[in-house]
């Protein structure tokens, strides 16, 4: 097994993690309506800060927009992948559509695991959060922070240049 294929296993294992746990935490706080992922994660946020009773420098602010655009960015990604599984599924599909769904569904299952990537790297630079989304040719990399240094920008650069290969990096601190 090459490194390349443990590191894609790695992640794979990491976000079905993630999952596990956000399913927990979810049933936990009583989610009915799926449509309601968003309010539930900040509820289940808020529930762990009460029992935690940690003194935190974040806002409410920075942590909904994080979990907002978490939430988002999965529900997106989850209803793309619905949909082309279900373009490979249909038998009333041509081959050569089936082809290019499921092309396009490998494509986007290695962004998901690149962007993936990218932030548990920068989590493992020492931030708290850090939400990455690769468009087209950039990388947008919104980083949980007061401010970055220099240092921090760079080395941010090169984890999305190493991983993603893309040297389009747009880098925010909120």
């Amino acid at each position: 097994m090459t490194k390349k294929q443990f590191g894609i296993i790695f992640t794979l294992m990491a976000l079905i993690a993630f999952v596990g746990v956000l399913a927990a935490k979810l049933n936990a706080s009583g989610l009915n309506d799926p449509t309601d992922l968003g309010q539930a994660i900040s509820q289940a946020n808020l529930e762990d800060k009460k029992d935690d009773k940690k003194d935190d420098k974040e806002t409410l602010g920075t942590q909904d927009y994080f979990y907002s655009l978490r939430s988002e960015k999965e529900q997106l990604n989850s209803a793309t992948i619905q949909q082309l599984k279900e373009v490979i599924e249909s038998e009333n599909t041509a081959q050569e559509e089936k082809d290019l769904a499921n092309n396009e569904l490998i494509e986007k299952t290695m962004l998901i695991n690149q962007e993936g990537q990218i932030e548990i790297s920068v989590k493992n630079r020492g931030f708290e959060d850090a939400l990455c989304s690769i468009e087209g040719n950039k990388v947008r990399i919104v980083v949980r922070a007061d401010e970055l240094t220099e240092d921090d920008t760079i080395a941010i650069q090169e984890i999305a240049e190493n991983v993603s290969g893309i040297s389009d990096v747009i880098i925010e601190a909120k």
